[in-house]
């Protein structure tokens, strides 16, 4: 029998879809045949129709339909743990042809004798039973769910070529609009969007502008350096949720952000409609989405499993142990550097060596010399010499979008020629190959123009410091990383109190008085 669901259709019997009806109907049945109910099996949202790629017995992939509800009704049946089967319907039961000759089979080589009935007549087999009935009905439902899934495509298509909200849960960013109004209530006016107030929005094309800030603000932060991590553990303890209300990880806040309707495009099976304006206005320009799918798809990309650090210092500060200065006093050029992590342990934090336990300092003194050092250089006269002005490089990108989707056309236009025999096979393969060559390069022009410099919020404001105490760690720990490499070395002062010799800073800028 089916999970219960409001869009779970009746049988042409008229069985009721609701699951307590169902169980109802099947017991009622039960007890007419004199049978025990030994087992109820459910099958929660599976589909009887649709195929996904299964790994077979033999180690061979294969599209079949996914039915582990029936397969261990089958291992019960075979194995003499149970002797009868009962279903709704023949048509909730089976909608593919293998699947019920699965169980033809199992009722008819079963050294025991095996029984299979449904509340509605339309499904019984038996050993040595003519079970063509059961057969023809099965093809004909499976035609049916064919017809089904083209219409439903076809509308889908039309949905989204006329830019209208294909619907199910509403994408993060924009409303569900307007709830409906119970039959029989007058009062309209009561029943209004939770989110605007009204009745005149429209599902997943109004904006929530609190929502769409969050999109709009994470997507820039993470060009900016800022990690997944970071960002989901800031909106945890913040007030904005997300659409279940389940609490923000960095796997939601990435699917979210790769969404291309937060550029306000049109997505059918995957592909863009370059021609087709969405109705909703985009939260983020096309460049930016361009570059944060590319950052976030990146094979190379580097994501570790753990917790968002809450110190500036994890992970961006080095063990000056394991990571020496060279015999000039200077931090080496690496990528192997061994970095710090902070312990607490029943007393005031302190950063430690990740690798060995060998280097300890108290993690507020550490931070805040390093905090002096950096507002020195935000505070200083020539601060705006440390934005780089070369991450934002003036293109016309109105341009290079049309040129991109024209490449686009003639690619495709490319495919066809082919296939109607109007080109060779080198001829378009040296077409494609030039014309992914300038996509890549229009590609990167169009991110290049969207970078997003992090000094951008602390330098040149009114109050560079209130700026900087404002930032949230993840930002803070980017901008240390950006401007300074910071090693902690061994003190050989002794006694208590901080010793500043032992952090010592490598300005990555070239501000005087530094």
């Amino acid at each position: 029998m089916s999970d219960k669901r409001d869009d779970l259709d009746l049988t042409d019997e008229g069985i009721p879809a609701a699951l307590d009806d169902q169980i109802r109907q099947m017991g009622k049945r039960a007890d007419e045949l004199g049978w025990d109910v030994w087992k109820v099996i459910q099958n929660p949202r599976l589909s009887a129709y649709k195929k996904r790629l299964v790994t077979l017995p033999d180690g061979r992939r294969e599209y079949r339909v996914w039915r582990p509800d029936l397969r261990e009704a089958l291992d019960d049946l075979s194995s003499g743990r149970a002797d009868a089967l009962l279903a709704l319907d023949l048509d909730r039961a089976f909608r593919d042809p293998r699947d019920l000759q699965d169980l033809i089979d199992v009722v008819e080589f079963a050294p025991h004798s095996i029984l299979v009935d449904s509340v509605t007549g339309s499904l019984r087999l038996e050993k040595g039973r003519d079970n063509f009935d059961a057969q023809i009905r099965v093809l004909v439902a499976n035609k049916s769910s064919r017809d089904t899934a083209r219409r439903v495509a076809s509308a889908r298509e039309r949905q989204a070529r006329s830019g209208k909200f294909g619907g199910g849960k509403r994408p993060f960013g924009f409303c569900a609009g307007a709830p409906a109004v119970p039959p029989g209530r007058s009062d309209v006016d009561s029943f209004v969007c939770p989110w605007h107030g009204g009745r005149d929005c429209v599902s997943g094309v109004s904006v929530i502008e609190v929502e769409a800030r969050v999109i709009e603000d994470c997507s820039r932060r993470l060009l900016q350096g800022v990690s997944l991590r970071s960002m989901a553990a800031e909106l945890r303890s913040g007030d904005v949720p997300t659409v279940r209300g389940a609490a923000w990880s960095a796997e939601t806040l990435r699917d979210i952000l790769l969404r291309p309707r937060n550029a306000g495009l049109v997505v059918y099976r995957g592909e863009v409609l370059e021609d087709v304006a969405a109705p909703w206005e985009p939260v983020v320009e096309r460049e930016v989405f361009e570059a944060v799918r590319s950052l976030l798809t990146d094979a190379s990309r580097r994501t570790t499993a753990g917790v968002a650090p809450r110190w500036m210092g994890t992970g961006v500060y080095r063990c000056g142990i394991c990571t020496p200065l060279d015999a000039d006093g200077f931090p080496p050029e690496t990528d192997d550097a061994v970095s710090v992590k902070v312990t607490i342990a029943g007393r005031l934090p302190r950063y430690g060596c990740k690798s060995r336990n060998h280097l300890v300092r108290n993690a507020a003194h550490v931070d805040n010399f390093v905090q002096s050092r950096v507002l020195a250089a935000l505070t200083h006269p020539l601060a705006y010499e440390l934005l780089d002005r070369s991450a934002a490089p003036e293109v016309d990108t109105a341009a290079l979008r049309t040129e991109r989707a024209g490449i686009r056309a003639a690619l495709d236009q490319l495919a066809a020629d082919e296939v109607l025999g109007l080109r060779t096979r080198s001829q378009v393969l040296a077409g494609t190959r030039a014309g992914v060559a300038r996509i890549e390069q229009i590609d990167a022009a169009l991110n290049a123009s969207i970078s997003d410099d992090p000094l951008t919020e602390v330098v040149n404001v009114a109050d560079p410091v209130a700026a900087w105490e404002g930032l949230p760690v993840a930002n803070k720990r980017v901008i240390i990383d950006r401007l300074m490499t910071v090693t902690i070395l061994p003190t050989g002062r002794r006694g208590r109190g901080f010793d500043p010799a032992s952090v010592h800073i490598a300005p990555k800028h070239r501000l005087t008085d530094q």
